[in-house]
């Protein structure tokens, strides 16, 4: 007998296909992981395919299954949560061959807990996330690709959660559907809070539509019929088929998508937000496209100095017109380029967001001061014409701003590797930096990167505008004279790709030798 290992419905469902297709003689574990009721339905449905069934919920679990293995010999173990302990505890890799199935989006989205950290303890016995992807002998996948498996470990396996006596509509009736996701860890209450505003607003812009409730996202929206339903969405969709002829699927991401998209009957739509800009772009090689969902409601004017910048602006415009959030003006300053940037610049004014102005060659702070007259929305976001925002940035920072009205202005990190700017947004906000301490701080350190920079147009006023006598530290000088103890805010989250280019390592220099001068040191935010 062989011990298959579940903790969720979908892994069930899938346990059920590995059961069909290798007809073994199956010990069934299926460990509670919440208190929504379809945990026991789901563990029920595989005590119906497994020849002994074990259903872990209480601590007294080792001495039933000790019982239940008593002079049984087991040889294989099938698991898909890697990283499981109780199912590393039970699993000896000394006697039994490793064996894993799909867990949900890990499959096909990446970076995922899998793919992260793989040199992470993750059993007492002193495995490592690496040792057991290494000990697995096959993956029993019912998807074309996978994130943490190579192509040749792979075993395909079919994938039907219909009924045997389903009976599709003919009825020509429509129906949306939107389909409830829990965004981020969902463990905090921000992440909370951004779930459930994110699915009011994909509710509303969807106008008349059925509401099927994720059991970690209760989203309670005024009007909106919601499914009361105990099944997986890739069953429930049968018994929409069953009433309704054409079922219009929308959701943020979710494997339910994948799965659920070639069903006769059915099309299926993403929402990309700040939180699922990775995911969206891996469900459009799938061929579901997704539509723009900003989480900040404030108008921001970005405002872009360019000068000599024909090899990089192209990429920080793009950048910028790529936003998850798009209420905003674009405001490219050409400091009197000699180059091609005027021609570069001029094919996006298609958009009608984007704003160009040339004026005669005067530097940084010349050419800021007069962007900015031209803005007139309450922020300023700033843009270097060498630079390239991730997807994420202003809906990200533009919500710390709107959550936080004291604050006068906010920045975030960059990095300097471009390879790393498709990898996913990676909060950290246990150590952003703040209040005081950011303070005091700026008289040693520029806290800031300019180009992560959004801060109000009525603060930037009273501090004085841009300095021309001070261009090349024209940001420091600027912040020296905005930051309070209490207005200012540096995240811990990487939002920009930081180019660095002859001009900014001699700006560096500068920067250096002034601090320097002055009996001080000079750190910058790159990671």
């Amino acid at each position: 007998m062989n011990i298959i290992f579940c903790t969720s419905p979908f892994q069930v469902l899938v346990a059920r296909e590995i059961a069909k297709t290798t007809g073994e003689k199956l010990f069934g574990i299926y460990l509670k992981m919440s208190h929504d009721s379809r945990q026991k339905i789901y563990a029920e449905k595989m005590s119906e395919f497994c020849e002994d069934f074990l259903f872990i919920e209480d601590k007294h679990w080792p001495e039933k299954l000790i019982n239940k293995l008593e002079n049984i010999k087991i040889k294989k173990f099938y698991l898909a949560s890697l990283d499981n302990p109780v199912a590393l505890s039970i699993f000896n890799y000394n006697s039994m061959h490793l064996f894993t199935f799909d867990d949900g989006s890990t499959s096909v989205i990446s970076p995922n807990m899998y793919t992260e950290y793989t040199d992470r303890k993750v059993a007492k016995n002193g495995l490592t996330l690496q040792h057991v992807i290494n000990l697995s002998q096959e993956h029993y996948t019912i998807f074309e690709n996978n994130t943490v498996f190579p192509v040749e470990k792979l075993i395909k396996i079919s994938f039907n959660p219909g009924p045997e006596d389903f009976v599709r509509a003919t009825n020509g009736k429509r129906v949306k559907v939107f389909l409830g996701q829990a965004l981020g860890a969902c463990i905090d209450e921000k992440d909370i809070i951004i779930t459930e505003k994110l699915t009011k607003k994909a509710l509303e812009s969807l106008g008349n539509a059925l509401y099927y409730q994720h059991p970690r996202a209760f989203v309670n929206v005024e009007g909106i019929e919601t499914i009361q339903s105990d099944k997986c969405f890739e069953e429930e969709i049968y018994e929409l088929l069953a009433k309704y002829e054409f079922v219009e699927v929308y959701g943020f991401y979710s494997t339910s998508l994948l799965l659920i998209k070639d069903i006769p009957g059915v099309s299926v739509h993403s929402f990309r937000t700040f939180l699922t800009t990775n995911e969206a772009k891996i469900l459009s090689s799938y061929g579901i496209e997704s539509t723009d969902l900003s989480l900040s409601n404030l108008a921001v004017d970005v405002v872009m100095p360019v000068y000599n910048s024909e090899k990089t602006v192209a990429d920080a415009i793009e950048s910028v017109l790529n936003q998850t959030y798009k209420n905003f003006r674009l405001i490219i300053i050409d400091d009197g380029s000699l180059d091609a940037t005027e021609e570069i610049c001029k094919k996006y004014l298609s958009d009608s967001r984007v704003n160009y102005y040339k004026i005669l060659h005067g530097g940084i702070s010349r050419a800021l001061n007069t962007g900015i007259s031209h803005a007139t929305a309450k922020y300023i976001a700033r843009q270097d014409s060498d630079d390239e925002w991730m997807p994420w940035h202003l809906d990200y920072l533009l919500y710390e701003l709107e959550i936080n009205d004291k604050l006068d202005i906010v920045g975030s990190k960059v990095i300097v590797d471009k390879a790393k700017m498709e990898s996913g947004i990676r909060r950290r906000e246990y150590n952003n930096l703040f209040g005081e301490k950011l303070w005091l701080d700026l008289a040693y350190r520029n806290v800031f990167n300019h180009s992560t920079v959004i801060y109000k147009k009525s603060a930037y006023e009273k501090a004085g505008k841009y300095d021309s006598q001070c261009d090349g530290f024209e940001d420091w000088h600027l912040w020296a004279r905005m930051v309070t103890k209490d207005n200012a805010l540096v995240v811990n989250t990487v939002t920009s790709y930081y180019r660095v280019v002859d001009k900014k390592a001699r700006g560096m220099i500068f920067r250096s030798r002034l601090a320097k001068s002055r009996g001080l040191r000079l750190d910058d935010v790159l990671e």
